[in-house]
């Protein structure tokens, strides 16, 4: 059986992170994922990307505001290089997602599951609109607005009953 001396430290490599980490999932990083950027393509109306990753795009732009490691602080900063985007995403899951929960737990396996969608998702995005991640600091900025509004609608309705 050969060792070469790729072998050994990929072994180890392997063992000192699954000895600290609670899943043996690893992500294989991307490599330029977004050859190069074309024309900003709008999503379609009816994409309901934002229902579905809203909790996990707003845990992904706290990382990037409050990690000292990223040197941007929102989405629309990568917009010169969104392979960088996609670099600290795949690093923000496999130490904050996959070390923290385990697969072998079935209520941790659902969000090791829609963080690995999650990712899948924003590289189809970034392939899809042209290599713009703006499009998230939007999408995040719209669900707020919206949910303000809804807030305010709903008070306003209470009031009025209140005042019958």
């Amino acid at each position: 059986m050969f060792k070469g001396p790729l072998i050994q430290p990929r072994t180890l490599l392997f063992k000192r992170f699954a000895s600290e980490s609670k899943s043996t999932v690893v992500i294989t990083p991307s490599k330029n994922y977004i050859k190069r950027q074309t024309e900003y393509k709008q999503l379609p109306d009816d994409s309901q990307y934002i229902e579905k990753f809203y909790k996990e795009l707003k845990s992904f732009q706290d990382e990037i505001k409050n990690n000292e490691k990223i040197p941007f602080i929102n989405f629309t900063d990568f917009e010169k290089d969104p392979n960088a985007l996609i670099h600290y995403l795949e690093q923000f899951i496999q130490t904050n997602i996959y070390n923290k929960y385990s697969i072998d737990d079935p209520n941790e396996v659902y969000v090791i599951k829609q963080y690995k969608e999650f990712l899948n998702n924003v590289k189809i995005t970034l392939t899809l609109n042209g290599g713009h991640p703006h499009i998230f600091d939007i999408l995040i900025q719209n669900k707020r607005i919206f949910d303000t509004f809804d807030i305010l609608k709903h008070q306003m309705k209470k009031k009025k009953k209140d005042n019958e």
